[in-house]
């Protein structure tokens, strides 16, 4: 990568997970790309994620109440400079060649709004573990993300700060699937592209959002449900209608599962209410919670 490489931002939003944020930023700081800005978005943080990243030279960090992480996304786009944006979750990891294998596919397509790669995950103590890899999809991107997000870490996609300006950002009403509806307006508007090569490390814990199943249930069908009037022809209503059942099914699924977990442990209240979730989202699911009670 020559002296004029495009300078590239990686924003760290940050939500109570100071103590994986400075491997977050340590793992920006060895990036191999010779231009990376770091700024961390601490979104309302009641630990000590603010002070983690104040004592770390070269990173800059601002402050929000807590509003999400889409809000805290925005708010680091709007305040970084880079041509080329990354969002690294603070609970994952770059590996040193994520920023410029990125960089390089988006500087030979200058069409392309953004270059996705792939993440293996890791345990908490940042042990790798060993899981299925992410496809790579290298034609009709839009109508494969109705199907369902085959991206599976935001953290991997190096982004064009043009393109994202264009769509105007993330969607900030949205509880999670934020980064789902981001790529789906992405790919409806701009070329994407795809690489096969291992650019993140996503953390596996409890604490993940995506383990919360009720939430990216009624999320995922919110972003699908708002792209119908975006549908054009049959294929693409095919795989709209095949994106939500999709969703149904393993979300739903994975609701029932954690209802009756909640159940087993006596916290009635939250069940209830997970209950009436997947009645109103994934009535389906109810079958499978009956088998689980027989």
């Amino acid at each position: 990568m020559n002296a004029e490489a495009p300078q590239v931002s990686v924003v760290v939003p940050c939500f109570n997970q100071g103590h994986f944020l400075g491997d977050a930023i340590d793992s920006v700081l060895a990036q191999t790309y010779p231009a990376v800005e770091t700024v961390v978005v601490d979104d309302g943080s009641r630990d000590n994620s603010y002070e983690v990243a104040g004592r770390i030279p070269g990173v800059r960090r601002v402050r929000q109440s807590h509003r999400g992480v889409a809000a805290a996304r925005n708010l680091g786009l709007a305040e970084s400079s880079g041509e080329l944006v990354v969002f690294l979750d603070a609970d994952d990891r770059l590996l040193p060649d994520a920023v410029t294998v990125g960089a390089r596919a988006l500087i030979r397509r200058p069409q392309v709004a953004f270059a996705a790669g792939r993440p293996r995950d890791i345990r908490e103590d940042g042990e790798v573990m060993r899981r299925p890899c992410q496809p790579v999809v290298t034609q009709d991107h839009y109508m494969r993300l109705l199907e369902g997000c085959y991206i599976w870490s935001g953290s991997s996609v190096v982004y064009r700060r043009s393109a994202l300006e264009a769509v105007g950002g993330f969607n900030e009403s949205l509880d999670a699937g934020d980064d789902y509806e981001l790529y789906l307006k992405l790919a409806r508007s701009f070329p994407v592209y795809c690489h096969d090569a291992v650019v993140t490390e996503y953390r596996r814990h409890g604490r993940n959002t995506t383990r919360n199943a009720a939430v990216v249930l009624t999320s995922q069908l919110r972003v699908l449900r708002g792209q119908r009037p975006n549908l054009r022809g049959r294929r693409e209503r095919r795989a709209w209608r095949a994106g939500i059942r999709k969703t149904r099914s393993e979300h739903g699924g994975a609701l029932a599962e954690q209802l009756a977990i909640k159940w087993r442990r006596g916290q009635r209240r939250v069940a209830a209410r997970d209950l009436l979730t997947l009645a109103r989202h994934a009535p389906g699911g109810l079958l499978m919670l009956a088998g689980q009670a027989a």
